[in-house]
């Protein structure tokens, strides 16, 4: 990978990345306060994208708190010293803009989209929102009960219960992956304007944080600008806390019933592998095989199409900073459950000792590279490929190798990842939400 280095402005160092295609080249500066911005020029039509993205997610939460660090990051968008939450909205669609302020389990992140005449004052906004918020009363208020009525709304969903129940078996107690990212209804009807306040107070900060754009514009010219609005920006907030190792969970099944309910969702899995492991891409590979590509993989070939057991049905896996779930979904008839999970351990049992085929990997390595290709043909695509780059360290020249690295992949490394990463059925958590069944 070849790089340049210049200096645009004084205490900002640019690098350049790896050209991957002919119009797309990703490039990494840093502000003198320590603040990341990447970027890559696309001068095919007059729109940017910038996402500012800082480690103050979900995972910060105190259990007490759970929904605090989503609450806060809506709330950024609801009045600031300068502006008022109406001046703001007039202010974005009177220049055409989009803003949207929210929170992960990870990151929490602002995003604009503007014309690239309209730059400035996407800039200026952005910095305006998350430096300055003053999260007014009446108005958090407000945002706290469009929260709850989503979170009642959820409470009485029966996959959001299984995935809650599913999450609360898996990971132990005070394991930030245990909570719902946007917390509880018990918990957010406790939380006002001064939680919100020390928690920015506390988490918004340039440590960590990083600053993502991609348009017509020029880069270097960006780098200039953002450090005028963000390079002033101190202090040690923002600094993130690590995630601890999930133990292994006592396997077994629960039901939870959901009155008033026609179907069942159920959800099975275990935590799995951080993005990090040397066997993501190799996992990642059998699992789309598994319940991602084309009718939900075997999944859906076999349990929905096949035999009819399930209106839906697929797996994932969300290997994230620490060890994420390997999990499968599956919306079923009540009268159903037993043989849809019965036909998943089939399938799964099938994947683990007898593997993929050659023809299944081939086919998946197509998809793999194709689909990044397709998500590059948009600013917002590139955007967030270019903060998953950041986030977990991929290396600027991630793009440009990604083809080799999905291509390189062997039958025998993928078996071999889901042999030694996805569980028996046996050792699952099984989890099934819906109304009262006859067991």
């Amino acid at each position: 990978m070849t790089e340049s280095v210049y200096r645009p402005a004084a205490g900002v160092a640019v690098t350049s990345g790896a050209r991957t295609r002919a119009r797309l080249e990703i490039q990494r500066a840093t502000l003198a306060n320590g603040m990341v911005v990447l970027g890559s020029e696309n001068h095919t039509h007059s729109s940017v994208v910038l996402r500012l993205a800082l480690p103050a997610g979900a995972v910060l939460d105190a259990p007490e708190r759970a929904g605090l660090a989503t609450l806060t990051a809506s709330g950024l968008t609801r009045g600031t010293q300068r502006r008022t939450f109406a001046e703001i909205n007039e202010t974005v669609d009177g220049a055409g803009m989009s803003l949207s302020a929210n929170a992960g389990r990870h990151l929490a992140g602002v995003s604009m989209r503007s014309l690239a005449e309209d730059v400035d004052l996407a800039i200026e906004l952005l910095a305006d929102v998350t430096r300055r918020p003053v999260f007014p009363q009446p108005e958090i208020e407000q945002l706290r009960a469009q929260v709850l009525t989503g979170l009642r709304q959820a409470d009485d969903d029966t996959g959001a219960v299984a995935d809650r129940h599913f999450r609360e078996r898996i990971y132990s107690e005070g394991h930030p992956y245990r909570r719902r990212v946007h917390g509880y209804q018990e918990t957010v009807a406790e939380l006002g304007e001064p939680d919100l306040v020390a928690f920015h107070a506390a988490r918004y900060g340039p440590r960590g944080a990083f600053c993502v754009v991609v348009g017509d514009v020029d880069f270097e010219s960006m780098v200039a600008k953002l450090e005028d609005a963000l390079g002033d920006w101190h202090g040690e907030a923002g600094a993130g806390n690590p995630v601890p190792e999930a133990p292994a969970p006592e396997p077994g099944q629960e039901d939870v019933v959901v009155a008033g309910k026609t179907q069942s969702d159920l959800v099975l899995g275990r935590p799995a592998i951080r993005r990090s492991d040397p066997d993501y891409y190799a996992l990642r590979m059998a699992n789309l095989i598994f319940g991602r590509i084309g009718m939900m993989g075997r999944l859906g070939e076999t349990v929905r199409e096949a035999q009819g057991l399930a209106y839906s049905v697929y797996s994932e896996l969300d290997a994230n900073v620490g060890a994420g779930p390997w999990a499968v979904r599956a919306g079923v008839n009540p009268a159903n459950v037993d043989a849809a999970l019965a036909g998943i351990r089939e399938e799964l049992h099938r994947l683990r000792d007898g593997g993929v085929t050659a023809a299944e990997l081939e086919r998946g390595q197509r998809f793999s590279t194709g689909t990044l290709v397709l998500q590059l043909e948009t600013n917002d695509g590139v955007a967030g490929v270019v903060q998953d780059i950041e986030f977990f360290n991929l290396g600027l020249d991630y793009i440009s190798r990604y083809p080799a690295t999905i291509n390189r992949l062997t039958l025998d490394e993928v078996n071999g990842a889901a042999a030694r990463h996805l569980p028996r059925f046996e050792d699952t958590v099984r989890v099934v939400a819906g109304p009262q069944r006859s067991l």
